[in-house]
């Protein structure tokens, strides 16, 4: 890995966007499919919390393909399933946001215990009383909410890099959160400055979303909902991309990869 200038953040929201528009079709269908998946009911959530670093990773193959030139298909979401060893490291990358669903999940029982004691009684009535809950809920909504923040930040600083480490350098998983938490660590700089100019792309994005949902308000609640599967297919996707610029940035473009690798090496955009 290499340290990079922290301007490469806003270099990285630029490029990804100009490959993410030169292959706006494939790219997007790819994360149109993903929502079609987390919305089938009962198992879409259980399947994108165990295999979405999988179909993630099927994203970022495909943007390594549109730079290279190749034509993004909707099978590349499934690459992960190719039968080779990625899949197991892929899903290993689940676990640091199961580790952030069990932690809130055992402060808040603790919460909820130290409010109620060990009375089963007490503890039934508070369970059927949404109020109650709504209210134990506010009182501890500061260490919750930093369990939460901490949580999912560092879940993005294993993840981050770690997704197109296994993908495209066929890293085990272990090995690939462990450097992705360095290479997150050492490029703060240019990450944070990422974080910035998403910011502020995401509230541009806000003030069309927001005519578009007014100029169709006759049209009824299906069209606000046929907005918001669409925004959710375009963040995913383009988010798949500006991981797989970053990471060629500051892995692809530092060494070639291992003797044997079929990862994907730097391509000119």
């Amino acid at each position: 890995m290499r340290k990079v200038p922290a301007s490469q953040g806003i270099q990285w929201i630029a490029t990804a966007l100009r490959l993410f528009g030169r292959h706006f079709t494939g790219l997007f269908l790819l994360g149109l499919l993903w929502v079609l998946i987390s919305q089938i009911p009962y198992l879409g959530t259980i399947v994108i919390l165990l295999l979405g670093p999988a179909l993630l990773a099927g994203i970022v193959y495909a943007a390594a393909q549109a730079a290279q030139g190749a034509r993004p298909g909707p099978g590349m979401l499934f690459k992960g399933f190719d039968g080779s060893h990625r899949l197991s490291s892929l899903v290993a990358l689940c676990l640091p946001s199961i580790g952030l669903l069990l932690l809130l999940v055992i402060a808040f029982s603790g919460a909820l215990m130290g409010a109620v004691g060990h009375d089963p009684a007490k503890l039934q009535a508070m369970q059927a009383d949404p109020a109650a809950m709504l209210a134990l809920l506010r009182a501890h909504a500061v260490p919750l909410l930093v369990i939460a923040i901490g949580g999912a930040l560092l879940s993005w600083a294993l993840t981050f890099f770690a997704v197109p480490q296994v993908m495209l350098r066929q890293q085990g998983g272990f090995a690939a959160m462990g450097q992705s938490l360095r290479a997150v660590w050492r490029n703060l700089g240019a990450l944070a400055l990422m974080m910035l100019g998403l910011i502020v792309l995401a509230l541009l994005v806000s003030v069309v979303m927001s005519a578009l949902i007014a100029l169709g308000a006759a049209l009824g609640a299906w069209w606000r909902l046929a907005l918001l599967v669409l925004y959710i297919a375009v963040v995913y996707s383009y988010s798949a991309v500006l991981m797989f610029v970053a990471w060629r940035d500051v892995f692809a473009d530092a060494a070639p990869p291992p003797p044997g690798a079929t990862g994907m090496v730097h391509a000119e955009m």
